[in-house]
């Protein structure tokens, strides 16, 4: 099962982009500066409109300055569009969000189907009519706040859940190391990786996170047996220590290599969200981290990845490119100061016959290149 539409219009670099038919994991391949980031942005940046109202999310994200796409101009430069259409629980969901005037006082129109039944329908600048129940009429809500999704009405609706539950994973390996306070909030890692210690310590209560993660973290980094976390006894910090064979004692975060800290990260929010519905970001995974690991990071995403919970990465390496699918890979480029996407499958390349790598880097897919 796929997502079968997936359009943005007018965030940063991201002018017009639509995927269709889009795998649950996905890989977003291109040249820094490219747009790769944006269109992640993009993305998260729906979720907080959904979950928030479209002021907050524009605050959240640096203002208006911030987000807008420059290459538009007068009214196409203060709107902002995104449209999603897929599968969940057996129910198909078409979702079409717009946003007006996003340098001043932000105005939404919005309507849903779900299984071709209109759930939401709030055209420009017109009132707001939405079904709040399963066998309940069309209600009318004409003071509804403007700046306000319908959805947040809807919030039993998996769509709702899914929409809300979109994280970017930017990991800081440096910063992971660190011990968590007492304080530390430990229902989800954060976006840099910072709170793992606490993460893991809340989630090694459960058996299966915490053999999957070690069957895991021992395929992508040989010769490590095992990790748990301790809680400090002077301060209450939590910390992460390992053992590797041939070694005696525990060695704490501080000792590892930075790699096999990403690695530990990227195990966390994956494993730790895969049983959600939402989409999971994740920026360079393949920093710091073997060759021949990659391959194994790889199998763990696409193992993990599903319409429910789609897993979709941003790279530059040929490394993870090589482990690829033809159906996982886009292409990312820029062109006039537009984010253009390609999906691989369109050059018609046999991977049977030479590697996605090869032929990313002897532009065979006519764009997209890591430079």
């Amino acid at each position: 099962m796929k997502i079968h539409k997936l359009h943005i219009k007018g965030f940063k670099s991201v002018a017009d982009l639509t995927l269709e038919n889009v795998s649950p994991f996905l890989v977003l391949a291109g040249a820094n500066g490219s747009g790769k980031s944006n269109i992640t942005d993009a993305l998260a940046f729906l979720g907080d409109v959904v979950k928030q109202g479209a002021t907050q999310a524009r605050t959240r994200f640096g203002g208006f300055a911030q987000i807008h796409c420059f290459k538009y101009r007068k009214e196409q430069r203060t709107t902002m569009q995104f449209a999603l259409a897929l599968e969940l629980d057996g129910a198909v969901y078409d979702y079409h969000l717009t946003l007006r005037t996003l340098d001043a006082a932000p105005q939404i129109d919005e309507t849903l189907r779900v299984n071709g039944q209109k759930i939401i329908n709030r055209p420009a600048n017109g009132e707001l009519h939405v079904r709040l129940g399963s066998a309940s009429a069309i209600q009318v809500l004409p003071d509804y706040p403007k700046d306000m999704t319908a959805l947040m009405l809807l919030g039993s609706l998996p769509l709702y859940e899914f929409l809300t539950n979109i994280k970017v994973f930017r990991i800081d390996p440096l910063a992971a190391k660190e011990p968590s306070r007492a304080t530390t909030d430990a229902s989800e890692l954060d976006e840099y990786g910072r709170n793992v210690a606490s993460v893991l310590s809340r989630l090694e209560a459960e058996p299966e996170f915490r053999e999957q993660v070690q069957e895991w973290l021992e395929l992508i980094v040989p010769g490590m047996e095992s990790i748990s976390t301790e809680t400090q006894r002077l301060d209450s910090s939590t910390v992460i220590t390992f053992k590797e064979a041939g070694t005696k004692t525990r060695f704490p975060a501080k000792l590892v290599s930075d790699g096999t800290l990403y690695v530990l990260c990227m195990l966390t929010a994956v494993l730790s969200r895969a049983e959600r519905r939402g989409i999971t970001l994740i920026e360079e995974p393949e920093r710091g981290i073997h060759p021949k690991a990659i391959g194994e990071l790889v199998q763990l995403m696409r193992e993990n990845a599903s319409a429910e919970h789609p897993i979709f990465l941003t790279t530059h390496s040929e490394s993870i490119v090589r482990q690829l699918n033809t159906a996982e890979l886009y292409l990312v480029s820029k062109v006039d100061g537009k984010t253009k996407v390609s999906p691989a499958e369109l050059a018609g390349v046999d991977k049977t016959q030479i590697p996605l790598d090869t032929a990313w880097l002897a532009n065979l897919f006519d764009g997209g290149l890591p430079w």
